[in-house]
């Protein structure tokens, strides 16, 4: 199996094991077990009997089960002292950032919002320009990325910013951003942030087999981590060492 697909088992292995230690209920407990094993199951299934073409656009699926197994062995009883201590980091930080200018806000939102296409457009990048080591280290990246930011959510809980303090009426993109986060997400903070740290990761991966694109998606990346913060998506901290795992992912696939 290549390194990537090993990434994957030995997540979801580690998060089915930590729901029976964790002090959650019964039914929770039941779902992250079977989702776990699913998954491992299906990584080794496809590795050994799968076409190429679907092991290389498999981990799409499992970067999204690798979001949500975290939200399933989150405590019904949660702590506040991390997230206080978030929201303490984060007015400190924002004290030496300067202000966005409004008319940057619908930009920003649509910039947030790319971050869901970004990853499988980088990645058609890398499938149609790249090899099959082109490949391996972009998923590698990516999901090293994901998985970094996404473990931590059973013990550092936290909401996002615009759970405590809504930024008001949200019109055209950041209505639509905050209609698809509502539906499509487990509405807790993933400490780094994961939105930053996979975009991030796929923007390298893709400019490792095109410069342009790697331009260009790095651009949009750029956005994104200023829309998550500016827009109460995500705390600055969060921002700052989505950042830094991106970076070390990537170096650890040798994408840097």
């Amino acid at each position: 199996m290549a390194a990537y697909e090993w990434v994957v088992v030995a997540y979801f292995a580690a998060l089915t094991l930590t729901g029976w230690l964790r002090p959650v209920g019964a039914a929770s407990r039941r779902k992250a077990a079977l989702l776990g094993s699913a998954v491992v199951l299906t990584v080794f299934v496809v590795a050994a009997t799968g076409s190429w073409t679907l092991r290389a656009w498999g981990p799409i699926v499992y970067l999204l089960a690798g979001y949500w197994m975290p939200a399933l062995l989150v405590p019904p009883a949660r702590e506040h002292s991390f997230e206080a201590w978030l929201v303490r980091a984060d007015t400190d930080l924002r004290r030496w950032l300067p202000r966005v200018p409004g008319a940057l806000a619908p930009l920003l939102e649509l910039a947030y919002l790319l971050c869901y296409p970004l990853v499988p457009l980088s990645f058609t990048v890398v499938w149609i320009d790249g090899g099959r080591m082109d490949v391996e280290r972009f998923w590698l990246a990516v999901l090293l990325s994901g998985y970094a930011c996404y473990v931590t959510l059973p013990w550092l809980i936290s909401r996002p910013p615009r759970a405590r303090q809504p930024h008001g009426r949200r019109g055209g993109i950041g209505h639509l951003n905050a209609h698809v986060l509502a539906r499509w997400s487990h509405q807790l903070n993933t400490f780094p942030s994961g939105h930053v740290a996979v975009s991030a990761a796929a923007a390298v991966g893709a400019g490792s087999v095109s410069t342009p694109a790697g331009v260009a998606i790095g651009a949009v990346v750029a956005a994104i981590s200023v829309g998550a913060a500016a827009g109460g998506y995500h705390y600055v901290l969060d921002v700052i060492l989505g950042l830094i795992v991106a970076a070390a992912a990537a170096t650890v696939a040798g994408l840097l």
